[in-house]
């Protein structure tokens, strides 16, 4: 009876793409955790071989009460106006998107180190990065908060940020009051309370903020945010506040750096998936075939299907702000360190 072991499964194309394409899988999971974008939409799925990669859905609007109750107050013997339902049918699309790396036999046969072993975990984070990117890339129709800290009035554009308008709990407290205002709850992750997404930069800026001090780091309290330098997973004036490593910073006409920070309510945006939403993994080993006749070339990567849209935008907020804290803001094209720490640019 013969029996199949390690040596003979992995010999095998089929076994071996398996081992990888799930190694890329479980590494995405981990990955995940620090890209808040993917976890914090509404994921829904596109069924395959549907004819298209565009999916709707539907948002229905909320019952309205009439002022004074003259709609449902009721007389003997008489129906009242019967309720009109609304909806709106918001269409997500998906894209697909995936990177691949070669390397020659010289690489393989003399390099120290194996590159697919090395740059397979680093694919992952990669992947990982393009799913967040382009959930952000669809945040163009969210609501828009402009921080001023002379008048707020008068501040209606990225271009009027100046180096002074850093961002303020109250200025937080405004985009969740207006969302409150709307009849919008906060976050179903976060126990319905709406979550603020920030900068690293731009968190530090709350850790200079007056109320921080005054209101919250009172004696007896343990001032954990200041020891811990963040407001990570802390609730402040009945929101969230937490960070993303992945946040826009562009630099406005005035050359100041403007920050996109985020306020999320509940369900602000779909992330979509086409089938079962799995990431592929492809390799090509080092075979000849009729652009490469003596095998001297082999590939690796992965190919995947995303797609973002806001459902809801007074369920989210694009908050822009100046920092004083980006003096080290890194440059990931030009600069050796900011290259080595991502390879998709911001």
């Amino acid at each position: 009876m013969a029996t199949n072991k390690l040596a003979q499964a992995q010999q095998n194309t089929l076994y071996n793409d398996r081992y990888w394409e799930n190694r890329l899988l479980e590494m995405i999971k981990l990955e995940r955790e620090n890209f808040v974008f993917t976890t914090l939409g509404k994921s829904v799925t596109l069924p395959k071989k549907q004819g298209t990669k565009t999916f709707s859905l539907r948002r229905y609007n909320s019952l309205p009460v009439s002022d004074g109750l003259t709609d449902e107050l009721l007389a003997e013997g008489v129906a009242p106006t019967p309720l009109l339902v609304e909806g709106t049918k918001v269409d997500v699309s998906v894209d697909q998107f995936g990177a691949y790396i070669e390397e020659t036999d010289w690489v393989a046969d003399i390099h120290f180190d194996d590159i697919k072993e090395i740059y397979q975990p680093e694919l992952a984070r990669h992947a990982a990065e393009v799913i967040e990117r382009n959930i952000m890339s669809k945040f163009s129709e969210a609501s828009e908060y402009f921080v001023d800290a002379t008048d707020p009035a008068t501040n209606d554009s990225v271009d009027a940020i100046t180096a002074e308008d850093i961002l303020t709990f109250k200025d937080l407290r405004i985009v969740n009051l207006t969302m409150k205002n709307y009849r919008r709850n906060g976050h179903k992750k976060f126990g319905g309370k709406p979550v603020a997404v920030l900068h690293s930069n731009v968190m530090q800026d709350l850790l200079d903020d007056a109320d921080l001090l005054d209101k919250m780091l009172t004696p007896g309290n343990d001032n954990l945010p200041i020891k811990a330098g963040h407001l990570e997973k802390y609730k402040v004036y009945g929101m969230y506040v937490i960070e993303t490593l992945i946040a826009d910073v562009t630099a406005n006409i005035n050359e100041v750096n403007v920050y996109t920070s985020y306020v999320l309510g509940k369900d602000p945006y779909a992330v979509a998936s086409l089938g079962n939403g799995k990431v592929k993994w492809y390799s090509t080993g080092f075979d000849a075939e009729k652009n490469d006749p003596l095998g001297q070339i082999a590939t690796f990567g992965y190919k995947l299907w995303t797609g973002a849209k806001v459902i809801d935008p007074v369920a989210i907020t694009k908050v822009y702000s100046a920092s004083a804290y980006d003096a080290s803001l890194a440059d990931f094209t030009t600069d050796e360190l900011g290259a080595s720490a991502s390879q998709v640019e911001a």
